[in-house]
């Protein structure tokens, strides 16, 4: 009997992201086009999502705050928030050490991790697994490439595992955690539609 082949953490991730889409009715369309008409979409797409982003942050105080954000008070508003929007399908509080972690709802769930601490707020979300990139030297690049397009957040590598991150004033108000929090998750979805190509 051949032996049963093991999946990888990083393949069991990519098939959740992939089957998270799916289930957003989010395909990746196999359409010929010119690098032209390529740009012409994303932009279309890019001012599409950004009017959901403006819709979110609509009436919300836009002053920086007086007071810095510690762990348990940002927690505390981002689940009153989740509570009045549906953008966090879920909000919990990790003791030790002391972070946040919510799931996107708008974007199957993608899981954000946030720590504050006395100077800022970073937030970071796994993009995939280095072990299931085929190519180091061209995924690299492509990241390179991709992210003077990916406004408010970078692509960096923690351990083995590619990812996006931002960072934000521990001074900054609510609706701008918001809006950060937005664009990560449509950023990791466009990120992961141009680099499926490199990921096994």
């Amino acid at each position: 009997m051949p032996p049963t082949k093991l999946v990888s953490t990083g393949a069991e991730r990519q098939k959740a992201f992939r089957d998270r889409m799916t289930r957003m009715g989010m395909t990746i369309p196999r359409i010929y086009m010119t690098e032209g008409e390529q740009g012409q979409v994303r932009e279309f797409l890019r001012h599409h999502r950004n009017e959901r982003t403006d819709l979110l942050i609509g009436g919300m105080d836009l002053q920086a705050m007086s007071q810095k954000w510690t762990t348990q008070r940002l927690f505390d508003a981002l689940q009153e928030h989740a509570g009045n929007q549906q953008q966090f399908s879920r909000v919990w509080l990790q003791a030790t050490p002391a972070s946040i972690e919510l799931a996107l709802a708008a974007y199957g769930d993608q899981p954000v991790h946030l720590v504050v601490t006395e100077y800022d707020i970073r937030m970071t979300t796994t993009l995939c697994d280095q072990r299931t990139v085929q190519d180091p030297l061209r995924f690299n690049e492509a990241c390179l490439r991709l992210g003077p397009n990916m406004p408010l957040s970078n692509v960096g590598l923690v351990g083995s595992q590619y990812i996006l991150f931002g960072q934000l004033s521990a001074h900054s108000p609510l609706a701008n955690i918001v809006e950060e929090l937005d664009v990560m998750g449509r950023n990791v979805i466009d990120a992961q539609a141009e680099l499926a190509h490199l990921i096994g």
